[in-house]
C-alpha cells in the first residue's frame, strides 16, 4: 500500500532537457513563493481548510533530464511507495524520447499520475495527443512561456486533485476488501448451512421412526425414508401435498380427531395403537405421537407426526404375556393339584362307600326276593326269616339311609368345587379377544382368586367386598386376570413376612370392588409390613424387587402398572403404612377408552401416604 495514504502527497517531478527550466520551477514551487503569490487563500477556497494547511515548502521537487531517466525515478518512487503526484514533463528531449513517448510510458507504470506537458512547439496538437495517449483527465497542457501564477496553480491543483483521487481509491479498495472479506464470510456462512442442512437430512433419513411434518394449511413439508418404505410413497409424491390427499390405509377417524385434539389443544397427543395396511397388503400397528409446532407464515400451527410400525411388538408382547401367564400357572400348579386333590379324595371316599352299601343292598334284596318267593308258596322256613334278618343286619339300613344322602351331598360338593377350579383355570389362561370387551370384574376377580387359593391360604384369610351394582367394564380379560394374581400374590408374600411360615397365624386379604362414577374401583388390601419409604417410588420399575433370590423377578407390579395405565387408561396407587400393610388402588374407565392418550405420570406421583 502507497506510504502516502495518511499524508498530502505534493511529490513533483519536472522533465526537461533544459537545467534553467528547472531551476525556474524550483523557484516558483520553492520557499516563500505562495504567500508571496497570495496563493494560500486560493488553496483554501478551492481545496478547503485541509489544503489551506499544507504550505508552499511542502512541495517537494525532483528533476530528470531525459524521459528514460523520468521513467526510472518514476519506477524508484512507486517501489519505495512515495510516488509523485504531478509531472511536468517538456515535449522535445533530444536526443531521447520525445514527451509524449515518455508520459505513454510513464503512465504503463503509474497511470495516476497527473502530467502537464509543456511545449512552446505544435509539434503535436489535442487530438494527435488524445489519438496517442487516449481521452483523459490526467493531462494538461502548459505553453511556454508560461506564467510563475500558473505553474504554482496547476501545481496545487493537480496534488490536491491526486491526494483526492488516491483517498477515492483508498477508500474504494477498503471497501473492495471489506466486500470481498465479507462474501468470504457468507460464503462459507454458505457452506456450513448446506452442511448442516446435509446433515439433518442425512439425519432426517436415518431415523428408524416415521417423521411427517404437516404445515398451517395441511400440507407434507417434511417426509422421511421411513415414512416411504412404511406407507410405500415418495417423498417427491408426498411434499406439498395434502395429507388427506395421500390416500394412506389407516384409520382416518382416529388419526384426524388426533390432530384436532393436539392442534386444538396445542400438547402433544398420542395414539398408541394405530391400524394401517403395510404396502404389502398386510395389516399392522403404528405408535404414534402428534406435537403441535408453531407457524412463522401467519397460516396457524402445523405439528411432527412420529410414528413407528409396533406390529412385531404387539405380537411379542402377546406371546410374553401368554407365556407370563403359563409360567404363573406353572407356579401354581402344585397348589393347583392339591386343590383339586382333595375334593377328589373324598368324592373317591364316598363313591367307595356307596359302593360297598349297594353291595350291600343288593344282598339284602337278593333275601327279600327270597322270602318273597317262599310266602307266594307258602313255604316260608324259620332258616329264611333268620337269613333275612341276618342281610338287614349287615346292611344296617338306618345308617345307610342316613348317611347316603350325606355322601352323595358331599360329593356333588366336590364335583362343584374342582368344576370351578377347572373353571377359574380356563378363565385365567385363555388367551382373550384380541380387543377388549365387557368384562364382569367381579367374576374375573373370583376366577383368579381361586386359581392363587393355595399362595395364600396357608398364611392368610380371603374377604371379598363385591359391589353387586358394578357394570361391565371393557378391558382385556386375561391381562387383567394376570394383574389381579400378581397383586394377591404379593399380597401373600407380604403377609408371610409378618406371620411366618408354618406358626398357624394369618393376616388378612381384602379385595374390594365399588362403582364410583365413569371408575370402576378394585382396592387390594394387606395386612403386611407396609413399603418403606425409600422404596415406594421404585414399586413400579422394572426389575426391582425386594423379594430373596429366586423369589420374585421384580416384573410383577411393572407389568400390572402398563397393563392398566397404557393399555386400558386407567391408574394404579398405593397406600402404604409401615407395620400396617399396604392397599393397591386400581381405577378403570367404564366407558370405552378414547385410543388417544396424554403422557402417562411417572410412578414417582402414583402413590399417596396414610
Amino acid at each position: 500500500m502507497c506510504a502516502q495514504r495518511n499524508d498530502k502527497n505534493r511529490r513533483i517531478l519536472v522533465i526537461d532537457d533544459q537545467k534553467a527550466i528547472h531551476a525556474d520551477i524550483r523557484k516558483i514551487l520553492g520557499p516563500g513563493q505562495a504567500h508571496a503569490a497570495g496563493l494560500d487563500d486560493a488553496e483554501a477556497a478551492v481545496f478547503g481548510d485541509a489544503s489551506a494547511g499544507a504550505r508552499s515548502d511542502d512541495f517537494e521537487v525532483d528533476s530528470a533530464y531525459q524521459g528514460q531517466e523520468g521513467l526510472e525515478m518514476v519506477r524508484q518512487a512507486l517501489r519505495a511507495e512515495r510516488p509523485y503526484a504531478v509531472a511536468f514533463v517538456d515535449v522535445r528531449m533530444p536526443p531521447g524520447w520525445d514527451g509524449i513517448t515518455t508520459i505513454a510510458h510513464l503512465w504503463q507504470d503509474d497511470p495516476n499520475l497527473e502530467v502537464v506537458v509543456c511545449t512552446a512547439y505544435s509539434d503535436y496538437t489535442w487530438e494527435g495527443m488524445a489519438q496517442t495517449l487516449g481521452e483523459t483527465d490526467n493531462l494538461l497542457i502548459l505553453k511556454k512561456p508560461f506564467d510563475n501564477i500558473e505553474i504554482r496553480q496547476l501545481a496545487c491543483g493537480l496534488c490536491g486533485k491526486w491526494n483526492l483521487a488516491h483517498q477515492v481509491r483508498n477508500t474504494v479498495n477498503d471497501l473492495e476488501t471489506a466486500v470481498a472479506e465479507r462474501t468470504c464470510e457468507l460464503q462459507e456462512q454458505q457452506e456450513q448451512l448446506q452442511k448442516a442442512h446435509t446433515d439433518i437430512r442425512q439425519l432426517f433419513e436415518a431415523i428408524s421412526s416415521v417423521l411427517i411434518g404437516v404445515d398451517g394449511d395441511g400440507r407434507v413439508t417434511a417426509w422421511n425414508g421411513t415414512a416411504k418404505r412404511t406407507f410405500g410413497i415418495d417423498s417427491e409424491n408426498a411434499m406439498g401435498q395434502l395429507l388427506d390427499g395421500l390416500k394412506m390405509e389407516w384409520d382416518y377417524a382416529v388419526i384426524n380427531s388426533s390432530i384436532a385434539e393436539c392442534l386444538a389443544e396445542e400438547r402433544p397427543v398420542r395414539i398408541d395403537e394405530l391400524r394401517f395396511k403395510r404396502p404389502d397388503g398386510t395389516e399392522g400397528y403404528l405408535g404414534v405421537k402428534l406435537n403441535p409446532v408453531s407457524a412463522d407464515t401467519g397460516r396457524g400451527r402445523g405439528f411432527l407426526l412420529v410414528a413407528a410400525d409396533i406390529t412385531e411388538q404387539k405380537i411379542l408382547q402377546g406371546q410374553l404375556a401368554q407365556a407370563q401367564k403359563l409360567e404363573s400357572i406353572g407356579q401354581l400348579a402344585a397348589g393347583i393339584a392339591h386343590e383339586i386333590n382333595t375334593p377328589t379324595q373324598f368324592v373317591g371316599d364316598n363313591t367307595r362307600f356307596l359302593q360297598d352299601a349297594f353291595g350291600n343292598m343288593q344282598d339284602l334284596l337278593a333275601k327279600y326276593a327270597r322270602l318273597a318267593e317262599a310266602g307266594r308258596d307258602g313255604s316260608v322256613t324259620p332258616e329264611i326269616l333268620a337269613d333275612v334278618e341276618e342281610a338287614e343286619k349287615e346292611a344296617d339300613l338306618e345308617y345307610v339311609a342316613e348317611e347316603i344322602p350325606k355322601a352323595i351331598e358331599q360329593s356333588l360338593e366336590g364335583v362343584e368345587r374342582v368344576a370351578k377350579i377347572v373353571r377359574a383355570m380356563k378363565d385365567f389362561s385363555h388367551p382373550g379377544a384380541e380387543g377388549k370387551k365387557a368384562v364382569d370384574l367381579n367374576k374375573a376377580i373370583e376366577s383368579t382368586v381361586t386359581v392363587a387359593r393355595n399362595e395364600w391360604k396357608y398364611v392368610a384369610e380371603m374377604v371379598t367386598d363385591f359391589d353387586a351394582a358394578l357394570p361391565s367394564v371393557p378391558c382385556l380379560a386375561s391381562e387383567f386376570n394376570q394383574v389381579i394374581l400378581n397383586m394377591v400374590v404379593n399380597a401373600a408374600h407380604a403377609i408371610a413376612d409378618v406371620v411366618g411360615k408354618d406358626t398357624g397365624e394369618k393376616g388378612t386379604i381384602t379385595v374390594a370392588t365399588r362403582h364410583d362414577g365413569g371408575w370402576a374401583e378394585i382396592r387390594i388390601s394387606d395386612t403386611g409390613t407396609g413399603i418403606p419409604e425409600e422404596h415406594r417410588s421404585k414399586v413400579f420399575d422394572h426389575f426391582f424387587t425386594t423379594k430373596e433370590v429366586g423369589k420374585g423377578t421384580g416384573q410383577g407390579l411393572a407389568i400390572a402398572r402398563a397393563v392398566v395405565t397404557e393399555k386400558h387408561g386407567g391408574t394404579i396407587t398405593l397406600e402404604t403404612e409401615m407395620g400396617k400393610g399396604t392397599t393397591f388402588i386400581i381405577r378403570l374407565p367404564i366407558e370405552p377408552a378414547s385410543s388417544t392418550t396424554e403422557e402417562t405420570p411417572h410412578c414417582e406421583e402414583a402413590y399417596s401416604l396414610r
